[in-house]
């Protein structure tokens, strides 16, 4: 479970959102929409852990994997192989590290010794279910159009493709409670978006993901978290509807008619007013009404309604 309680987010001195709230249940499969530019992938970071949040809280229950926007730099991954990396979601990594090096001990000294610590190491990694566990990870990676011999080579020498989709592999792996996919289907062919798909299709943990693939929106998430934020100015605002991305594509443009016919009766009222502050500020028996009236546009301006425009809608960055 993802509990989100009262967040603010800030960057560049610039809040995108303020004291946002929502839960994401096991089982629940969120989109988070919005404008480009509107702040998903900061809000996105911050859920991450990736940015300190400048208010509130974020608190994950069960294993938690984030899959990024930025990929990786080669030099972090210090001569790992990809299939190790995967691995390491379930912290294999360090036994087949062990069973590596026990091996090149046994070939420059195949002494008694020797075997017996490679072939007890061995043993113990297949009792416990170690060499299943790898080939659902070379499953995974297959899946997700990795070939079965680029997993074992070095990932420094892997493309940034390959690499992402290494990583992507390892959190899928990792059998986490609480997924959050920033555009998983970046440098995915047909069919390994098609694989992906069926994945979360089939995923019963939390799930919140930013996407431009129309399909995985449609088809494997059941909710959408809207970022509302018209401007880079302007303060966002989490709008959640039920659904499809389809299905809130449709509700989404009938709130912003709503807010249009809003905003613009409320320009109707505020030049209508005004007209009555310019007659009465000229009559020094009307200066008290006309003194009145004027903080009531004050008021006004203050909340007022901010219509979307056409050009900014929904241009989601899927995320």
């Amino acid at each position: 479970m993802l509990q989100v309680n009262s967040l603010t987010v800030e960057v560049g001195g610039k809040t995108i959102v303020e004291g946002a709230s929502f839960t994401i249940m096991p089982k629940d499969k969120v989109g988070l929409v919005g404008r480009n530019g509107a702040g998903k992938t900061t809000f996105f970071k911050t859920l991450g852990g990736d940015l300190e949040p400048a208010g509130g809280s974020v608190i994950c229950k069960g294993g938690f994997g984030y899959l990024s926007q930025d990929p990786r730099q080669a030099g972090e991954f210090d001569g790992r192989r990809a299939i190790t990396h995967i691995l390491a979601g379930r912290n294999i990594d360090e036994q087949l590290t062990r069973i590596e090096k026990l091996r090149i001990a046994m070939e420059e000294n195949a002494s008694e010794a020797n075997i017996n610590k490679y072939t007890k190491a061995q043993d113990l990694f297949s009792s416990q279910g170690g060499y299943a566990a790898e080939s659902e990870a070379r499953a995974i990676a297959a899946g997700l159009g990795l070939r079965a011999d680029r997993l074992d080579l070095q990932l420094s020498v892997l493309s940034g493709g390959e690499r992402r989709r290494v990583e992507l592999a390892k959190i899928l792996f990792a059998g986490s409670d609480v997924l959050l996919l920033d555009e998983p289907t970046n440098h995915l062919d047909v069919d390994a978006k098609t694989w992906l798909l069926n994945f979360l299709r089939q995923y019963r943990g939390a799930l919140l993901v930013i996407s431009h693939d129309l399909e995985l929106l449609d088809e494997a998430i059941t909710r959408v978290l809207h970022l509302d934020r018209p401007g880079e100015d302007d303060l966002g605002n989490l709008v959640e509807y039920k659904g499809t991305y389809s299905q809130y594509k449709s509700a989404r443009a009938e709130d912003e008619k709503r807010l249009a016919r809003k905003a613009t009766l409320e320009s109707k009222e505020i030049d209508r007013l005004q007209t009555l502050v310019d007659r009465f500020g000229a009559k020094a028996t009307k200066a008290s009404m006309a003194h009145s009236i004027e903080k009531r546009i004050d008021r006004m301006e203050a909340n007022r309604t901010k219509a979307v425009t056409k050009d900014r809608v929904l241009k989601v960055k899927f995320p």
